[in-house]
C-alpha cells in the first residue's frame, strides 16, 4: 500500500518512523545532507578570477581550505576510496606541516560578481616532480566549459609537465586523451 492510499493518522505514524531512521542514519548535524546534497560555495571574501580564468588559490585561508577538503570529501565518495584526499588543518595527523597545494574553480555555468567555487585540485611534489594527486568537479559543470578552464590554469600556474596521480576515472582518461596530454605524465601511478 502506498502512503497516499494511507489513512492520515497512520501516513502521519509512518512518516515519523522514517524520520526517526532518517535521523539515525547517517549521523552528525549535516550528516544526510553532506550524504545527499553536493554543494557550490559561494565565495563573498575571494576575488573573483579574470574572465576565461577559474583558479582561486586556497593555500593559506582556512575558510577556503574547508571548502576544498568538502570537495575532497565527494571526491573519496565518488571515487570510493577510504580516505579523503585532503584534510584543512595545516598541521596534519602524524604533526607535520600540511604543504598540499590547494585550489578551487570558479563556476562558470553560474554567473556573480563574486567567485562561487564549484571544484577543486590538490598538487604536491613526489619524485622532483609536481603532480596532481586529485581533481573534482562539480556534477552540474562537468562536461562543460570549467574542466578545459580550469586545466589551462593548473597548467599556466604549475607548468605543463606535472604528473597526474592515478588512478583515474574513465572521464579524466578521456579528457587528458583529448587534450592529447602526454600520456607519460598519466599512465604510470606516481608514488
Amino acid at each position: 500500500m502506498s502512503l497516499s492510499e494511507l489513512p492520515p493518522e497512520t501516513r502521519k505514524a509512518v512518516i515519523a518512523e522514517r524520520r526517526e531512521e532518517l535521523a539515525g542514519f547517517w549521523p552528525g548535524a549535516d550528516g544526510a545532507s553532506e550524504r545527499t546534497a553536493i554543494k557550490m560555495y559561494p565565495l563573498l571574501y575571494a576575488d573573483k578570477p579574470e574572465y576565461g580564468h577559474a583558479l582561486i588559490p586556497a593555500r593559506e585561508e582556512m575558510r577556503l581550505r574547508r571548502i576544498v577538503e568538502a570537495f575532497g570529501k565527494c571526491f573519496r565518495r565518488e571515487m570510493r576510496f577510504d580516505f579523503p584526499p585532503f584534510e584543512a588543518a595545516f598541521i596534519d595527523f602524524y604533526g607535520q606541516l600540511n604543504g598540499a597545494e590547494v585550489v578551487l574553480f570558479d563556476a562558470q555555468e553560474v554567473s556573480a560578481t563574486f567567485p562561487i567555487a564549484a571544484g577543486a585540485a590538490g598538487l604536491s611534489f613526489a619524485e622532483g616532480h609536481r603532480v596532481l594527486d586529485w581533481i573534482w568537479i562539480h556534477p552540474f559543470e562537468r562536461g562543460r566549459r570549467l574542466m578545459p578552464i580550469a586545466w589551462a590554469d593548473l597548467e599556466a600556474t604549475y607548468g605543463d609537465d606535472f604528473l597526474v596521480r592515478g588512478p583515474l576515472s574513465p572521464a579524466m582518461r578521456g579528457f587528458l586523451t583529448r587534450r592529447d596530454v602526454n600520456r607519460a605524465r598519466w599512465e604510470k601511478r606516481h608514488a
